[in-house]
């Protein structure tokens, strides 16, 4: 996708990097293929009213994916982050209007320090304004007694005993 609305009219000449990467949506896991084209350059004359394009993020758009996980465990995943999110804003509303030691805060994070606070209002933030798109939910762990795990080095993969 190329925006012209900056540049205006004139000629260009177009060249495809090499590796080209490509998207497939054909069956919404949004796989991303690399190209080498053999092709040469080409260019073109842009003329006329310039209309502005939708911006990346709308055209490439993250999305969660789910192994082994069935209809209604994906249902109530998609009510899970919701929840979390809203968990995670009300406690960094909460870290943010109390810049102390409370009952509440050394229940949940031990003793106040600035340092601390500070540590955990910037984790509440980033739940808060993560999507959560993107992340792999994976539903396949038999593990008795276990609820959910993750690996520190793939933060973006939830491991879930359902």
């Amino acid at each position: 996708m190329y925006n012209f609305t900056k540049c205006g009219e004139g000629s260009y000449s177009f060249e495809p990097r090499k590796p080209f990467y490509a998207v497939d949506n054909s069956d919404d896991s949004g796989t991303i293929t690399t190209l080498n084209p053999k092709v040469v350059a080409h260019t073109a004359k842009v003329s006329g009213k310039l209309a502005v394009s939708r911006s990346l993020a709308s055209v490439i758009e993250k999305r969660a994916t789910y192994n082994g996980c069935t209809a209604a465990e994906q249902t109530a995943l998609v009510s899970a982050v919701s929840a979390a999110k809203t968990y995670a804003s009300n406690a960094s509303d909460y870290l943010a209007a109390h810049s102390s030691s409370t009952a509440r805060y050394t229940t949940w994070f031990g003793p106040y320090t600035q340092p601390r606070h500070k540590t955990v209002q910037s984790h509440f933030s980033n739940i808060t304004s993560n999507d959560f798109a993107g992340f792999r939910f994976d539903c396949t762990c038999t593990d008795s007694g276990t609820y959910a795990y993750v690996y520190p080095d793939q933060y973006v993969q939830f491991l879930m005993n359902p």
